[in-house]
């Protein structure tokens, strides 16, 4: 599920956003952001933002709003960088949270508008890759617990039943972050995540080729290195760490010597740093 966009040319604001008798161009961050966005979160420098559009009912649990999905990815957010749940920035989350705030920026809401917000010279200035929960493509689903069973992971295709995209989303925000800020976390070619990837793809325990023909050809390996390790980090928050093959188990084990976050609490109901807007 995770959607790339590319950083585009610099973002005109007409008159009409503005109520200003000239064109004004938008490069600065927070303003841009507040310019555009119903509702602005801050943590540490790590910008989480959300349009107020509604979510599609069609996908999501009926009723949800654009600021309860904009609220609950602040708490997960907040969850993955307190994970003794103090309310306090965990010490050894500081380099991941820092990376968070040089590296991502991350948008809910429907796709058109998220692609506006991601293709701003004030991202560009800054060096940010703007990751998204898209709310009229992808289910929120209000009651998931992370419960899931399963007997093996052999497909990138594979998600757990009734799953809620805004978990996934998240997740792939902190790692594509480690990606960003640790070599050693490279999904590219030659990186220790894509080895066991493609390792496990060549004992024809794992599959993406039904994936990438889904998608017209396009599912590079890049990205299915982010959606393999979601999927392992899932099984293993859903206790069914013994469902994972050695290659995945590699994955794990690498994973959690990098100091991913491992936890979340589904009642965790914290929020850090600073509400900008909404």
């Amino acid at each position: 599920m995770i959607q790339r966009f590319k950083l585009l040319a610099l973002l005109v604001l007409t008159t009409a956003t503005f109520g200003c008798s000239k064109e004004k161009r938008i490069t600065e961050l927070e303003p841009y952001l507040k310019s555009r966005c119903a509702y602005v979160h801050e943590i540490n420098g790590f910008y989480i933002v959300a349009t107020d559009q509604k979510p599609n009912d069609g996908v999501s649990t009926s009723g949800t709003t654009a600021k309860e999905i904009f609220e609950h990815s602040v708490r997960l957010f907040s969850n993955f960088l307190d994970q003794d749940e103090d309310g306090i920035l965990d010490s050894d989350k500081v380099v991941l949270s820092n990376g968070l705030a040089q590296h991502m920026l991350f948008v809910s809401g429907h796709l058109r508008m998220v692609n506006k917000i991601s293709e701003a010279q004030a991202l560009q200035n800054k060096g940010l890759y703007a990751m998204s929960m898209q709310t009229n493509k992808w289910p929120y689903v209000k009651d998931f617990d992370g419960t899931l069973t399963i007997d093996k992971l052999s497909s990138s295709t594979w998600r757990p039943e009734n799953a809620n995209a805004l978990w996934e989303e998240t997740f792939h925000t902190i790692t594509e972050a480690y990606s960003r800020f640790d070599s050693e976390f490279s999904f590219n070619e030659g990186g220790v995540l894509r080895t066991f990837m493609e390792a496990d793809i060549a004992a024809g325990t794992y599959d993406i080729s039904v994936q990438n023909k889904e998608e017209n050809g396009n599912y590079d390996k890049v990205t299915a290195v982010n959606e393999y390790i979601y999927q392992i980090w899932a099984i293993k928050y859903a206790g069914q760490e013994d469902k994972l093959n050695t290659h995945q188990q590699g994955a794990l084990d690498f994973m959690i010597s990098k100091g991913v976050p491992m936890k979340l609490n589904p009642n965790y109901d914290k929020m850090l740093g600073n509400r900008i807007k909404g």
